[in-house]
């Protein structure tokens, strides 16, 4: 695992890549900004560090088959940027 996660997502968590850099990781949440819904706008992706995220296996999530491993951010996790 790199040690950035880029994760996104207005109603689930989405993960959208990983790097090594922190400029890295900015590049990949930049490329993959989303229109959210209900007059939000446009979002960035959050940065998080791998030790804030955990991987876990899915169930009655939407865009998610059940039993897929996807790793997301912890509960408590604060975003690097």
């Amino acid at each position: 695992m790199k040690k950035y996660q880029v994760i996104g997502g207005q109603y689930e968590q989405h993960r959208y890549g990983e790097s090594d850099s922190l400029r890295g990781a900015k590049i990949i949440a930049g490329k993959n900004k989303e229109y959210w819904d209900n007059w939000q706008g446009w979002h960035t992706p959050c940065i998080y560090r791998m030790e804030d995220c955990m991987e876990i296996e899915a169930h009655g999530m939407i865009t998610v088959p059940d039993g897929q491993k996807i790793i997301i951010h912890a509960p408590e996790a604060e975003p690097v940027t």
